[in-house]
């Protein structure tokens, strides 16, 4: 993975909440059984994994608009609500032809249809995104609406599993686990938000201009791997049956946190994004070898306390997160809304 490309604010913006949207509406089926995510209904004749491909048809349905248009098939590009062609009898249909669907088949869905709409985004410039176009008498529309839809639609059904969620007991903060098929997903989604913003730091600035307190983006991309290492040392442990050992337990965040960030302000840009590209690599690599059993055991965490797999990977995309939010108010751009509920809980 190269350093982030330049983009425009607009388009960056577009990208970081298309992943943040659809970060948090999977975050939250946190410590739900394969069970639950397949049968229990989130609202009449919606079970999780129905939802998810539900999520994944409209992907697939927005970035076939823009598809048709970056190649000049404008006149293929139909309304939806003409005749019995209504929104309510294609979710009807759709929901008959997914019954039954396995979760993790919903979530390989889901992400296949997403990397289709982006890379459909990423083929459509700027100029034609923004610009307000004539498809026929009657019907005007601006492209990025389309894939707009995309994270208020993940807006939507993210308030329909906060109310589902609300009849179940409150996840165990130490014991955490989550469906393996989310883990990589959730992961891939912080990093792009934070890849989306981050692209939009000059080269130039990547060593000097502040966007986290006094650090620069060298030192946060480090600040990032060096968690992501420990967490690497950890999952190794548990792969082999025993607790880890660390070279040091983080009693005092700030102090390690301060040390460290001195350290990659030494080390050259290349070789601080080298080594953020590498510890995700590598802590991926591990969980995906671990068995379920594995991912839910506890252990002790490179800080006071105990924590499990599970646990570890989405403290590391909370942790993303927060710097995103960081490089947002370092950039001027609007914050996200309250409802995503960020907050910082490990560094």
């Amino acid at each position: 993975m190269d350093t982030p490309a330049q983009q425009t604010a607009r388009r960056a913006q577009l990208v970081a909440r298309l992943a943040a949207e659809r970060g948090h509406l999977l975050q939250q089926l946190e410590g739900l059984s394969e069970e639950t995510l397949s049968q229990e209904l989130i609202f009449e004749g919606w079970p999780a994994s129905a939802l998810l491909a539900h999520l994944a048809y409209w992907d697939a349905f927005a970035a076939d608009r823009l598809g048709k248009l970056v190649d000049g098939r404008r006149a293929e590009i139909q309304p939806i609500g003409v005749g019995e062609d209504t929104l309510d009898a294609r979710n009807a249909a759709l929901r008959q032809r997914l019954a039954g669907l396995p979760f993790a088949q919903a979530v390989a869905l889901c992400q296949k249809e997403r990397r289709s709409l982006l890379l459909a985004l990423d083929r459509l410039p700027d100029d034609a995104l923004y610009r307000r176009i004539q498809l026929r008498p009657g019907w005007r529309a601006t492209p990025v609406t389309w894939a707009g839809w995309s994270y208020r639609h993940d807006a939507e059904h993210s308030a329909d599993l906060a109310r589902w969620r609300a009849t179940y007991p409150p996840n165990d903060p130490v014991r955490r686990v989550i469906h393996r098929a989310l883990l990589r997903p959730i992961l891939g989604l912080t990093r792009a938000e934070f890849a989306a913003l981050a692209a939009l730091i000059p080269p130039r600035e990547g060593e000097t201009r502040p966007i986290s307190g006094a650090w620069s983006l060298k030192q946060v991309v480090g600040h990032l791997a060096d968690y992501e290492r420990l967490g690497v040392i950890a999952l190794r442990a548990v792969a082999a049956g025993r607790e880890p050992v660390y070279e040091e337990r983080l009693a005092d965040f700030d102090a390690y946190n301060d040390r460290r960030g001195a350290v990659w302000a030494a080390q050259p840009w290349a070789e601080a994004w080298a080594t953020y590209v590498a510890a995700r690599r590598a802590l991926l690599e591990v969980a995906g070898g671990l068995p379920d059993e594995a991912l839910a055991r506890v252990f002790p965490a490179p800080w006071p306390g105990q924590t499990t797999a599970c646990g570890y990977l989405l403290d590391m995309a909370q942790h993303e997160e927060e710097h995103a939010d960081s490089l947002r108010r370092a950039l001027g751009l609007p914050a996200l809304p309250r409802r995503l509920g960020r907050a910082g809980n490990i560094a």
